[in-house]
């Protein structure tokens, strides 16, 4: 179950994006590269190998649009699998070249156009649920701060974040959190992970304002929250327990560890022996609209040893 964390708290970067995939390590990825849409966009992503589709769950334009998908944990296994992968969402923004009203009023339409039954086409209640962050990074001039982010979901309702408070006072609420965190519920119903990692994420900004931590530093430290394990591991380590069960586990931690699966048994090439944190991003966008973009990829194969690598891409939008 993955967890997204963003912040606009630090005075030189007005957006900071937190990123932790959780998956099976045996499902086939594709490492973050440059990679050229259908429509000639320019993309830094990585690909989920895992559908035909070939789609993402986080990826940004050299013009600053910015895309994270995450599951929504169905009550309903019916719609675990889905005709169409959600993975296409975050590409379908990406390509776009409408407006973000324009886009989601249109996006049913898009879906319709690749259903391959045409009397009974994909529509976003059919994909598999999930909660999707996307909005063109735009710094407003007067104020230094980042413009407003969107949030769609398929499950529950539309909603924005850091929507900077019009009037003192005002009570606090997801449209104005200047830390904002999100998983696999509905934005507006966060898990205890979702709220450790708000307040974690938010000590860390201010650690390294205090404490004058170069960018390196702090990547380090967005990179320890995003790390940070408060998973049971009586749960996680015992045999007699079984997987679903300690998958309820999961709205605790925000740092997965390695979980044995009994999936490897039912021979599918998208589960293997091990579920848990895979692949973690830290995206950071610079008062000078400088892009910079980490990913430490830790599980490229079905085994429980790590690569702490960090990969590093760096543009101006």
């Amino acid at each position: 179950m993955c967890i997204l964390l963003t912040t606009t708290e630090h005075p030189d970067y007005p957006l900071v994006v937190l990123s932790n995939r959780d998956e099976f390590f045996k499902r086939r990825t594709g490492l973050a590269a440059y990679r050229v849409l259908d429509n000639h966009t320019k993309v830094l992503a990585p690909l989920d190998l895992g559908r035909p589709e070939h789609g993402t769950w986080i990826g940004v334009t050299t013009t600053g649009k910015l895309a994270v998908l995450l599951n929504y944990r169905e009550e309903d296994q019916a719609n675990l699998v889905s005709e169409v992968s959600r993975g296409i969402i975050p590409l379908e923004y990406l390509q776009s070249t409408e407006s973000d009203e324009d886009w989601v009023s249109n996006i049913e339409k898009s879906l319709a156009e690749k259903s391959i039954n045409k009397k009974d086409p994909v529509t976003l209640r059919k994909i598999g649920g999930f909660s999707f962050v996307y909005g063109q990074l735009s710094i407003d001039d007067s104020s230094n701060k980042i413009k407003p982010l969107n949030i769609l979901s398929n499950r529950g309702d539309r909603g924005r974040v850091h929507v900077e408070k019009k009037s003192v006072g005002e009570i606090e609420d997801t449209e104005h959190q200047t830390t904002f965190g999100l998983s696999n519920s509905l934005f507006y119903d966060p898990w205890p992970k979702v709220k450790r990692g708000e307040k974690l994420l938010s000590d860390a900004v201010n650690h390294a304002v205090v404490n004058r931590l170069s960018t390196d530093e702090f990547v380090n430290s967005c990179l320890d929250v995003l790390s940070t394990n408060t998973f049971d591991m009586k749960v996680a380590n015992d045999q007699s327990i079984d997987f679903v069960t300690k998958s309820r586990e999961l709205r605790n931690s925000i740092f997965i560890p390695p979980l044995a699966t009994e999936m490897s048994k039912l021979n599918i090439d998208t589960m293997g022996k091990y579920y848990g944190t895979r692949t973690q991003t830290v995206i950071l966008l610079s008062k000078s609209g400088v892009l910079h973009y980490y990913e430490r990829n830790l599980h490229d194969t079905d085994t429980t040893e790590e690569d702490l690598q960090i990969r590093h891409f760096e543009f101006s939008i």
